[in-house]
């Protein structure tokens, strides 16, 4: 362990702290239990009595203390960012200390960890203060930390923190600070603490905390005996996050991030019986080796946009969120390719032959997208920026990155046409699935001078098309997922198949039905004002004017994928009204959408001149391919149709609700079928969109049973989620945007 007995040096000048405000907000929250956490096994040595030793805290506390190393988090509830914060000011201050003539390190950015901790955390939503300590060691892990001077937390007269983008040069600064190794102490050993504590100098820790930690200040102590105790009490207050850098015979040495009026210049003991009973985690924690970036510069200046080294490169941090660790079996295949990044592998392994095809980088797909949540608000992807800043992200997203692709030449030198591809996903999916699908599209535009911009629901836990298909196989077949219930559904399949997925369709209306309707509301609320597709559509405004000014223009063309025909027709009501924002084209893959919601929405769209019916492109599977296909696959069905049998039959607000992107729903009723295919009300629905829309050659139907995804031929069954697999397909797309052939053929959409 590096010793704490040699002479430190003054540090950077402190921060501003209010030493006599009230008490921040207590709001730190447990870690859930996650049985990959890796625990933390003490080395076989003896312990001191009192750590560090009362000569050493009697020579180096002053120096500490005047160095500006006590922080002070205001009252807002940032204490997983200030204990954090805490720990990793202590640990490289005694890496200083062990430094013969070292300059004095500067002060790490809180801010940057509570905002990190806010993104990583486990817990849903992100309308609210508090945050776990995991979250915070997954983000420095994953972004490293900045000083304070680049990211500072200043705090007003009202002890108030006040949120400050980080200045430039932050996201290279903190990769000189990596986190290295971390690990879960068994919070209910004091032993185990203390042998971390002592061997790295300081542990990480949360707890419930109460009127106990009230303190008042005391004098500098001189030694152990003289650091204030906390009081053991019964009530308690809420949680908070702080620093472990010491034992004694009568506990832990807190650190605090309540600045120096609180205890012996922010340091008391914490009982040990006290901490057995309130504790909730414990993370003991070692600094990585910093990161050299020259080979990046070098490779970034040198490489195009899209070329060979700058797909391999690794970015400096950036303030969207990363890839999520990778396992031995995800790294060892990227070896076989070589532009294959190690630390973000594809979701494929293929060589391409055009190398801008390659995917994205996670972190440049979120800049491709805008996350809805809840209510269709706008998601804060971008941690560097204020969580209620959600019209600045979409400003950056929808408005300032398409610019500045534009004028670095992205759709050419000479083009004065701004094409932008609004790309709808359907719904019931996870974020993650979203973001995979958005690292191997984007290139496909973006090297065809098409910008795109895509839309991802934030779909909730449980909420996912196949949790929802493996809870109706329950309600309708009941038993686990074992394999009793697997031969029960084996012989519904065989012997009554229709009969099947008849009662999937029963208990589907009764039980499932809320997810879809919840789905549609959150689309519908997206149009509220200052929520997602309101700002979309304030933004397209904006990007279009701007462009005016300087003479060019703005081409947008919306695609939406199954549910996603729901998202676009809100936003084509945005785009309507006194300043209407023309939309040149509109593709729908497999529209899940009513025929009903198709009048009222595209039809109104394009009576108030926002998007011409004779611009709107269906893509639909013949009905032989919706019944041959099957949830979750055709293969190993739960339900024995597609996703929009069930919709229409089962999950929408009428049983047999037509659907816009059913092959049946776009031809004249046939008597034979009608009846059984339709509810009787929802008939007319269809009579009206078939007279407005001029359908011929504006409809797509996949007819053959196989579509093909890799140049090399290789092939998937024609199914609901398979159009943007469809090479034959997107290339279409690409070449009508784009208004002649793609500048190499599409290679890879087998994901």
């Amino acid at each position: 362990m590096a010793s704490p007995a040699r002479k430190s040096r003054p540090a950077a000048a402190a921060p501003a702290i209010h030493d006599n405000a009230p008490k921040p907000t207590l709001d730190a929250r447990p870690d859930r239990l996650d049985l990959r956490d890796l625990p933390y096994r003490p080395p076989l040595r003896s312990l001191p009595g009192r750590w560090p030793l009362d000569s050493d805290l009697k020579k180096l506390l002053p120096a500490y203390v005047k160095a500006g190393r006590i922080l002070n988090q205001g009252n807002e509830g940032a204490c997983t960012g200030f204990g954090l914060a805490c720990v990793t000011n202590y640990l490289y201050w005694l890496r200083h200390l062990d430094t013969p003539r070292s300059k004095a390190p500067p002060l790490v950015s809180p801010r940057m960890f509570y905002e990190l901790a806010k993104l990583y955390d486990e817990w849903p939503g992100q309308d609210y203060e508090g945050s776990s300590c995991r979250g915070a060691l997954k983000g420095w892990h994953k972004h490293g930390v900045c000083s304070w001077d680049l990211w500072p937390y200043p705090i007003d007269k009202n002890n108030a923190g006040v949120f400050v983008r980080p200045s430039p040069g932050w996201d290279e600064d903190a990769t000189g600070r990596p986190l290295g190794v971390y690990y879960r102490v068994d919070k209910k050993s004091v032993v185990d603490i203390q042998a971390a504590i002592y061997e790295i100098g300081a542990v990480y820790v949360s707890g419930s905390v109460h009127d106990g930690w009230g303190l008042d200040a005391t004098v500098m102590p001189a030694n152990h005996g003289q650091l204030p105790r906390i009081k053991r009490m019964a009530r308690k207050t809420g949680g908070h996050a702080f620093a472990l850098v010491g034992f004694n015979e009568h506990g832990f040495v807190v650190q605090n991030s309540w600045g120096r009026g609180w205890g012996a210049s922010g340091f008391a003991i914490l009982g040990y019986e006290d901490w057995v009973t309130n504790g909730t985690d414990c993370w003991a924690v070692a600094l990585g080796v910093p990161q050299d970036l020259s080979d990046l510069r070098a490779a970034q200046a040198d490489a195009k946009p899209a070329g060979k080294t700058a797909a391999k490169a690794a970015p400096a941090a950036s303030g969207f969120r990363v890839a999520a660790g990778c396992g031995l079996a995800e790294v060892g295949a990227t070896l076989r390719v070589e532009d294959n990044p190690r630390d973000d592998p594809w979701p494929f392994n293929h060589v391409f032959a055009h190398q801008p095809y390659q995917p994205l980088r996670t972190t440049a797909a979120y800049a491709h997208t805008l996350v809805s949540g809840n209510d269709g608000q706008l998601m804060s992807t971008d941690f560097t920026r204020a969580r209620a800043d959600r019209e600045g992200l979409a400003r950056e997203l929808v408005v300032e990155r398409p610019m500045g692709w534009l004028k670095a030449g992205g759709a050419g030198k000479q083009s004065k046409t701004l094409k932008l591809a609004v790309y709808a996903h359907g719904g019931l999916n996870s974020e993650n699935d979203s973001i995979q699908r958005i690292r191997v599209l984007a290139p496909y535009f973006l090297a065809n001078g098409i910008y795109p911009l895509f839309f991802t629901w934030k779909t909730g836990p449980g909420e996912t098309l196949a949790d929802m298909l493996e809870d109706l196989k329950h309600r309708v077949i009941g038993g686990g997922n074992d394999d009793r219930s697997a031969g029960v559904l084996d012989q519904l399949r065989e012997a009554a198949a229709e009969a099947k997925d008849r009662a999937v369709e029963a208990v589907g209306h009764q039980f499932a039905r809320g997810v879809w309707s919840e789905m549609r509301e959150n689309a519908a609320g997206g149009g509220v004002a200052g929520h997602a597709l309101d700002l979309a559509a304030h933004m397209l405004r904006e990007l279009r004017d701007t462009l005016a000014k300087g003479g060019k223009a703005l081409e947008v063309h919306l695609i939406g994928h199954s549910a996603g025909s729901i998202l676009l027709g809100h936003l084509l009501d945005r785009l309507a009204g006194a300043d209407v924002v023309k939309v040149a084209s509109c593709e729908l893959h497999a529209a899940a959408c009513s025929s009903g919601f198709a009048v009222q929405h595209y039809g109104a769209a394009h009576k108030a001149g926002v998007l011409p019916l004779q611009a709107l492109r269906l893509n639909v599977l013949t009905d032989a391919n919706e019944r041959a296909d099957g949830l979750p696959s055709a293969e190993r069905d739960i339900y024995g149709k597609s996703l929009l049998y069930l919709v229409s039959r089962a999950l929408d607000d009428i049983r047999k609700q037509p659907l816009l992107g059913m092959e049946r729903a776009l031809m004249k009723p046939d008597p034979a079928w009608v009846d059984d295919q339709w509810a009787g009300p929802p008939n007319a629905d269809v009579a009206a969109w078939l007279k407005l829309w001029p359908g011929g050659a504006l409809l797509n139907k996949v007819t053959a049973p196989k579509v093909r995804t890799t140049k090399t031929g290789d092939q998937i069954d024609a199914s609901h989620g398979s159009f943007d697999n469809n090479i034959d397909v997107m290339t279409a797309t690409l070449e009508r945007i784009r208004g002649s052939a793609v500048v190499a053929p599409m290679e890879w959409l087998d994901y």
